[in-house]
């Protein structure tokens, strides 16, 4: 009898196109592989100008739901053959547009199994930071205002630590959206603007006692390592999903690849 083989992984990439691409890479990095052949099936689609806004829509200054134009690129990566889909994006998972894809995925009868970031980033929480109490947030204005990680976060008995509204809106997100400087503005760049802006989000969280803090947005994934900050635990969601990813496809060879994570 033939080994079964992996699923493939379907990425939705474009929010914003590098993030996707991080999380691509983070797949092959985090991958045991000694050849070629050892990696997974990957499809990634990026398409950012059919995407709206994310935050926006959530603020009420977008009025198409990106959801609708998810839901369309999910499919083509189902019809390319992925059954485990990934969206590159903590802000697609906030409800009014994540509740939107799963209803339209299930009217359609489709059979991918969608990774959610916000629970696989919880989840590593334990894993890696066992001890750990006050977890701290930081993310773009809709992940923030829709309370997309808060309520996963008191489900599981952690104190929340939130940022103050002039530091969210001044500091973090501008830290990802500035036209200027942001991280999204500057792809392959980490502007001193962004360096220094992070060094006060997380001044604020160690003034606050806080034991580790989410990198709620793909694009912070790109500015600083999962591990510690001078004290404080740091959990990558992009990571997080690239675990998962890799765990949900590889069911067939689980023991093999995850005997020791």
């Amino acid at each position: 009898m033939s080994p079964q083989k992996d699923h493939i992984i379907g990425i939705v990439g474009g929010m914003g196109p590098e993030a996707g691409i991080n999380l691509f890479n983070h797949i092959l990095r985090m991958t045991l592989a000694k050849k070629d052949q050892d990696h997974a099936s990957v499809v990634m689609m990026s398409f950012p100008s059919e995407i709206s806004d994310r935050t926006s829509f959530l603020e009420g200054r977008e009025m198409t739901n990106p959801a609708f134009s998810l839901i369309r690129i999910i499919r083509k990566l189902e019809d390319a053959g992925a059954l485990v889909v990934g969206i590159a994006c903590n802000t697609a998972y906030a409800p009014l547009i994540h509740d939107t894809i799963k209803t339209g995925l299930l009217q359609m009868d489709s059979s991918v199994k969608l990774i959610s970031m916000p629970m696989e980033t919880c989840e590593n929480i334990r894993e890696m930071f066992p001890n750990a109490r006050r977890v701290g947030i930081m993310s773009t204005n809709g992940t923030y205002r829709a309370g997309v990680y808060q309520q996963i976060l008191k489900q599981e008995g952690y104190d929340v630590v939130l940022p103050p509204e002039d530091l969210q809106d001044n500091t973090i997100h501008r830290m990802i959206y500035d036209h200027g400087f942001g991280i999204k503005a500057c792809p392959g760049t980490i502007t001193c603007e962004v360096r220094k802006a992070l060094n006060e989000a997380l001044a604020f969280f160690r003034d606050n006692h806080t034991d580790v803090v989410i990198l709620g947005c793909t694009e912070l994934s790109l500015v600083l390592e999962e591990g510690n900050a001078d004290g404080i635990g740091i959990i990558d969601s992009t990571k997080a999903m690239a675990r998962a990813l890799i765990r949900e496809a590889r069911r067939s060879r689980l023991s093999e690849t995850f005997k020791h994570a």
